[in-house]
């Protein structure tokens, strides 16, 4: 061969070298695949919610500057049935990329180590955790360390019977109110109105221990999560307020659907209730006959007005291929402000983002379908979200919690000593976290 075919042969070789580098370039550019685990329906167990709206406008946005990478996400998984699904697809090591967490989950999830880190990818964004409320923030960190972001959070509020405190001359109480103010309008409410003998007008139902607890400085568990605070002073406050509470009753045993009619005054509810039940049309089928709104929890005498929150948290799977891609989408889902509005248009809960719940055009849309002056302020919610108590992410948690609420719910609705019962289980409630 000559010198002219060698050097044919030369460029052809070359050429097929550059070919096959752009091959497998385009081919591992575009296999490159993020898959996502959501649900359909209500992580709040109320009606009419779903997330696909959400995502797909945020995979959209997410393929503007990610064009060499899909993401997919399988459609029809009842949120009632996700925790299975999610559970099958880990044990056979095909979890998604990027998914959401529930709340009772994530201490599980984070322990089997079945979730990413998060705290580097965090520290090189700039002010990256300032962005979120605190409270929800904290939902997605075990054991000191963050493995989930807030997509959503869902706040306890005290909704109120507005129309049946005007009927007895009662002003609606100011968002600082206090146990002292709750159990005066409790005590003052209580009434047999149409005089057969029996009491069918109340004060409250389903104020916990647990919430008076919340509103007098404590959680339940110290923050190492290795002992209970049922010792503390300020826990016997809480139990022996919901004590009183249960007197102005007078031994009736009142329900939410007392509430529902109309006959009671006081119900703590979550924000995705006040969201779903005070505009039409889901108004008139919960609560047509009175008028209702929504204030903060009452503050014990040594904490503040603060509530229980649920927060939906979303995660990255520690086996992911794709950490940088996983990490961009995360991010964009919890970060962006756009993306994080939409939670106010095609979901139930608030926003963890403080710059959105905030924000004044996002308070005209929540209010735009509410009745009269039943609008809900920035600042109740901002405040609200802001002193809430996330889930105690504790590895034997669930069953403290269940043996703590079985006995302190007895005991309000007794005469037995209380710090006597307290001590007693305290050596109990320990003994199981620290298991």
């Amino acid at each position: 061969m000559g010198a002219r075919g060698k050097k044919m042969l030369a460029v052809l070789g070359a050429a097929l070298l550059l070919f096959a580098a752009l091959w497998l370039t385009v081919f591992y550019r575009d296999s490159k695949t993020l898959h996502i685990g959501i649900f359909y329906g209500s992580n709040w167990e109320v009606p009419g919610t779903m997330h696909y709206d959400i995502f797909d406008q945020a995979i959209e946005k997410y393929k503007t500057e990610h064009d060499d990478v899909t993401v997919t996400y399988e459609e029809g998984i009842p949120s009632e049935e996700y925790s299975e699904w999610l559970s099958g697809n880990i044990l056979t090591g095909s979890e998604p990329d990027v998914f959401i967490i529930l709340d009772e989950d994530f201490q599980t999830l984070a322990a089997a180590g079945v979730l990413e880190p998060l705290d580097h990818m965090l520290q090189g964004e700039d002010g990256a955790g300032d962005c979120f409320y605190e409270s929800a923030l904290a939902a997605g960190v075990y054991e000191g360390r963050q493995y989930a972001l807030p997509f959503e959070c869902n706040p306890t509020l005290m909704f109120v019977n507005k129309t049946l405190l005007r009927q007895e001359g009662i002003d609606m109480p100011e968002d600082d109110w206090t146990w002292d103010d709750f159990y005066r309008i409790c005590r003052r409410v209580v009434k047999d109105t149409d005089g057969d003998g029996q009491i069918n007008q109340f004060g409250y139902c389903g104020y916990s221990w647990k919430q008076a607890v919340y509103s007098n400085g404590l959680t339940l568990f110290d923050e190492a999560g290795t002992d209970s605070m049922l010792d503390d002073d300020r826990f016997a406050e809480a139990v022996s307020f919901v004590r009183q509470l249960q007197e102005t009753n007078q031994g009736v045993q009142v329900s939410s659907n007392d509430f529902d009619l109309g006959n009671v005054v006081f119900m703590p509810l979550t924000f995705s209730d006040y969201r779903t039940y005070m505009p039409y049309p889901w108004r008139i089928k919960k609560y047509s006959d009175f008028e209702w709104n929504c204030i903060s929890m009452p503050a014990g005498p040594e904490g503040d007005n603060t509530s229980s929150m649920e927060t939906l948290l979303m995660g990255i799977s520690a086996r992911t291929t794709h950490k940088k891609e996983a990490w961009e989408f995360l991010k964009l889902l919890t970060m962006d402000e756009e993306i994080q509005k939409l939670i106010y248009q095609d979901a139930s809960g608030a926003s963890a983002l403080r710059s959105v719940t905030t924000s004044q055009e996002m308070m005209e849309l929540l209010n735009e379908d509410t009745p009269g002056d039943s609008d809900i302020d920035l600042s109740l919610l901002d405040a609200t979200i802001g002193k809430a108590v996330p889930s105690e992410n504790l590895r034997r948690y669930q069953e403290a919690e269940e043996r703590m609420d079985h006995v302190l719910s007895d005991l309000t609705i007794s005469d037995e000593d209380i710090s006597m019962s307290l001590l007693n289980l305290t050596r109990e409630i320990d003994e199981i976290i620290r298991e």
